[in-house]
């Protein structure tokens, strides 16, 4: 498939803008520096973005994007609940703390609230529409029914609570990638609820 002239200029954009992001931060970059960084005039930038926080949420997206395909790819790999669920909370992980530079970033501009909060909202909400459908999808296979059709959307809220509280801990504190610390958790929470 061969993207359109626009969306090629807007995808090297954001390339170009997450690498001084990621450097630099949201305050420090300008607009200037990313159209320095495409070979583009700045107002090439301000026909496609009104400002760097637009280009901000663009790459945020692109980040999001990744990280969702990455991940139902490995869960569509596996056969039960428990195992996608499982997979899901390891493979999710892994890829968020791969991806801890613009993680940093973000929380570093937290004090922009608006930005903050929505980029979280987003990835919040991606997360539990993807463990509802997760859930929906295998509903089947839960049979001691402690779960009800009416509980799912409440059940993946919960999940998603507790696993992004994990995730962040993990990048807060700078702790290491111990996939079988994390698997052992997994597997403990996903037998306790299904």
């Amino acid at each position: 498939m061969e993207l359109a002239k626009d969306e090629i200029v807007k995808l090297e954009i954001v390339e170009q803008a997450q690498k001084l992001f990621q450097q630099y931060g949201l305050k420090k970059t300008t607009m200037d520096e990313i159209a320095a960084a495409c070979g583009k005039a700045k107002s090439t930038l301000y026909h496609y973005y009104k400002s760097k926080e637009e280009v901000f949420d663009e790459v945020l997206l692109k980040e999001m994007n990744s990280l969702r395909n990455h991940v139902e790819a490995k869960v569509q790999n596996v056969d039960s609940i428990r195992k996608k669920i499982v997979t899901y909370m390891i493979e999710f992980h892994k890829e968020a703390v791969q991806r801890i530079n613009l993680y940093r970033i973000l929380k570093q501009e937290m004090t922009i609230q608006s930005v903050g909060d929505k980029a979280f909202k987003q990835l919040a909400n991606s997360e539990k529409s993807f463990l509802v459908k997760i859930i929906n999808e295998n509903f089947d296979q839960l049979n001691d029914g402690f779960i009800k059709r009416d509980d799912v959307v409440f059940f993946a809220e919960l999940m998603i609570a507790a696993f992004m509280g994990i995730v962040r801990y993990t990048i807060d504190t700078d702790n290491n990638f111990d996939t079988d610390k994390l698997r052992k958790s997994a597997e403990f929470i996903v037998s306790k609820m299904f």
